[in-house]
C-alpha cells in the first residue's frame, strides 16, 4: 500500500476526467458549499460537546445475556484491525503527502470530510429504533439524543464503536469512493462507445457488491443488525441477521454523489462544489480551509439528502424486530424498559410520546418476545 498514491492523487481512485475550463468561474458554489460545511461543522461540535460533558457519556449496558467467547474475540480482534486501517490511511492519505509537498491532498481533506459524517451514523434510528450495534464494542454510548431533533426514546443507549465505525467512516467511505472514480475511468477505457448513463450505473453496482461483502458477514456474526425494517424490502426477514437491501441501495447513492464530484474534477483539481475558490482574494492556506469546508459540507448535505431522508421513511415502515439479547437492545426496547419493540403492532414512539409497553396484553406474543 506504500505505492504511488498521490502521483495520481490515488492509484485507487484514477485519473481526472476531462479538463474544464475556470475563466468566468463565479465563486458561488464554493461559497454556498463553505457556509453549510461551517454550519454542519457547527452542529456537529455543539452536539458531541453536550454528549461529551452530560450524563450520557457512558458505555451502553449489556444486560444479563451472555455473550458467546468467539463473538467477543472476533470483536476485538476487528477493533484492532480497524485502528490499525486508521493510522495506515492517515498516514497514506493525509501526512505523507503533506510532509512531502507542504500541502494538504485533495484525497487527504476528502477523507476527513467523510470522517465528519460519523456524527450522522446514529441518524439510522433518528425516529424508529431500526439499527443496533453490538454493546461489547468498546463505546461511551451515542451523542443520538443531542443531535437536533431526535425523536426515538433512549437514542443515546446505542454503543457507537469507536474503532469500528471511527475506522469505516475513514477508511471504508474514502475506499468507496476512490473505487467508484476508479471504475469510472476504467469504464470510460473498456466501453468508450457507452454513455456515462451507462458507466455511473456499473460502477455503482461494483461498490454496492463491496458493501454487502461487508456488512453480511458483520449481520450474521452479530456485530451489529438491522432489526426494525419492512418484510417486503429485506432478505431473511425475521431473523435476527435480516438486512434491508435499500440500506446498501441509499449509502451508496451517497458514495456515488461523492465518486462523481471527485471524477469530474477540472484542471486545477478543484471539484464542482470548490468552484470558483480562485477568485477568492484570500491566501493559500485561507483558501485551502475555503475548500475544506466546501467538501464538508458537499460530503454531509449527500448524506442528508440520499441516505437519511429516504432510510427514515423507510424506517417509519417497520413491521419486523426479531428477539435479541439484552447486549443488542441496551434497555432501548423491550423487557426491562418502558418501550415496546418496534414491529406493525406497535406505533412508532418518541422519546415526548406516551409510550407502549413490551408487556402490553394488547400485543402479540411475538412483539412481546424482546
Amino acid at each position: 500500500m506504500s505505492a504511488r498514491i498521490e502521483e495520481s492523487e490515488s492509484r485507487f481512485a484514477g485519473a481526472r476526467a476531462r479538463p474544464v475550463p475556470l475563466a468566468g468561474t463565479p465563486a458561488y458554489p464554493v461559497k454556498l458549499f463553505a457556509v453549510l460545511g461551517l454550519i454542519f461543522a457547527a452542529v456537529y461540535a455543539n452536539t458531541l460537546f453536550q454528549w461529551v460533558t452530560g450524563p450520557d457519556f457512558k458505555a451502553s449496558p449489556v444486560g444479563a445475556d451472555a455473550i458467546p467467547s468467539w463473538e467477543l474475540s472476533l470483536i476485538r480482534f476487528s477493533e484492532v484491525f480497524c485502528a490499525a486501517l486508521i493510522l495506515v490511511f492517515l498516514w497514506l492519505l493525509l501526512l505523507k503527502p503533506w510532509i512531502r509537498d507542504k500541502r494538504v491532498s485533495w484525497d487527504g481533506m476528502l477523507m476527513l470530510c467523510l470522517f465528519s459524517m460519523w456524527v450522522l451514523d446514529p441518524i439510522c434510528n433518528y425516529f424508529n429504533f431500526t439499527f443496533m450495534y453490538n454493546a461489547y464494542w468498546i463505546n461511551r454510548g451515542s451523542w443520538s439524543s443531542y443531535l437536533p431533533g431526535w425523536q426515538s426514546p433512549r437514542g443515546s443507549n446505542l454503543p457507537e464503536p469507536f474503532f469500528l465505525m471511527g475506522g469505516i467512516y475513514l477508511w471504508w467511505t474514502t475506499i468507496n469512493v476512490l473505487v467508484f472514480a476508479w471504475m469510472m475511468r476504467k469504464l470510460r477505457t473498456w466501453m468508450p462507445g457507452h454513455s456515462v448513463l451507462v458507466h455511473i450505473p456499473l460502477a455503482y453496482l461494483v461498490i454496492c457488491t463491496l458493501d454487502l461483502m461487508l456488512e453480511l458477514p458483520a449481520c450474521f456474526t452479530g456485530l451489529f443488525a438491522y432489526p426494525g425494517a419492512p418484510a417486503w424490502a429485506t432478505i431473511w426477514a425475521g431473523t435476527p441477521h435480516q438486512f434491508p437491501l435499500y440500506e446498501t441501495f441509499f449509502m451508496n447513492f451517497n458514495y456515488t454523489s461523492i465518486g462523481l464530484l471527485r471524477f469530474y474534477r477540472d484542471d486545477k483539481g478543484e471539484s464542482w462544489a470548490e468552484r470558483g475558490v480562485g477568485r477568492l482574494n484570500l491566501s493559500a492556506a485561507a483558501k485551502t480551509m475555503v475548500r475544506f469546508f466546501a467538501l464538508l459540507g458537499f460530503c454531509n448535505l449527500s448524506y442528508f439528502i440520499v441516505y437519511f431522508m429516504p432510510y427514515n421513511w423507510m424506517a417509519m415502515q417497520a413491521d419486523t424486530f426479531p428477539k435479541y439479547p439484552s447486549y443488542m437492545r441496551y434497555e432501548i426496547c423491550g423487557h426491562g424498559t418502558p418501550y415496546a419493540c418496534p414491529s406493525r403492532e406497535v406505533p412508532v414512539q418518541s422519546r415526548h410520546s406516551l409510550a407502549i409497553g413490551p408487556d402490553d396484553p394488547r400485543l402479540s406474543p411475538t412483539a412481546r418476545q424482546n
